[in-house]
């Protein structure tokens, strides 16, 4: 059928569905056939940015659900990770990330209540997290460390998500700290694995030492 709409042989057909295949283009699924593929969303690592930040420079809209917002006490590693007193609580804000209209990453975030009193005043389905932050409490988040995984997701997150069967999912658990090195933040998201991949820039330093098999 494609060989008479474009007026081709079989022979550059299966070549151009190669080449689509090799840049990612279409893959083949059982059961379904050569099926077009989207685009994954690449991060570039040392670029530090919030995921609203991050969809717009991509040309992307950004847009939020928000399924919940509690004052809770933390667990002993949170505690410790925030320098918290025995009773002092963090927000915890778990929301659905979306890139033009379609699901892209399930978010969980815990924040000292300490720092932001008064934060589930804010509308999280219209205003970003870090612009909230930053103009309501002049508060700036400057580096983080992520630790990336890929794991199975859970039926919550395939229903969340949108994903199809057997596709995994990529796990990015990030701590935040403001200019001043105080913690800010504890994050873990969850993102789809056929949308999201992540690309690490490294650098080799001047003078490393490799040593040589030992005799």
């Amino acid at each position: 059928m494609l060989c008479e709409q474009f007026d081709i042989s079989r022979m550059t057909l299966r070549q151009a569905m190669s080449l689509l295949g090799s840049e990612g283009l279409i893959s083949a699924r059982r059961g379904l056939g050569t099926v077009v593929t989207h685009r994954r969303l690449r991060k570039q690592h040392q670029d530090f940015r919030s995921f609203s930040e991050e969809i717009r420079e991509r040309g992307a809209r950004p847009e939020t659900r928000l399924i919940s917002l509690e004052i809770t006490i933390p667990s002993v590693t949170v505690r410790d990770f925030f320098e918290l007193r025995e009773r002092q609580k963090v927000y915890e804000i778990q929301r659905v990330r979306l890139s033009d209209g379609e699901p892209l990453a399930l978010e969980l975030a815990c924040i000292p209540e300490r720092l932001c009193p008064g934060l589930e005043r804010f509308d999280f389905a219209r205003n970003s997290l870090y612009q909230i932050i930053e103009q309501s409490y002049g508060l700036r988040p400057e580096t983080c460390v992520e630790e990336i995984s890929a794991q199975r997701p859970s039926l919550k997150q395939r229903k969340l998500l949108s994903l199809l069967p057997r596709t995994a999912v990529l796990v990015i658990n990030r701590k935040t700290f403001l200019g001043d090195g105080r913690p800010f933040e504890l994050t873990c998201s969850t993102f789809r694995g056929d949308r999201y991949s992540s690309i690490v820039h490294s650098i080799r330093r001047k003078g490393t030492i490799i040593e040589g098999p030992r005799v």
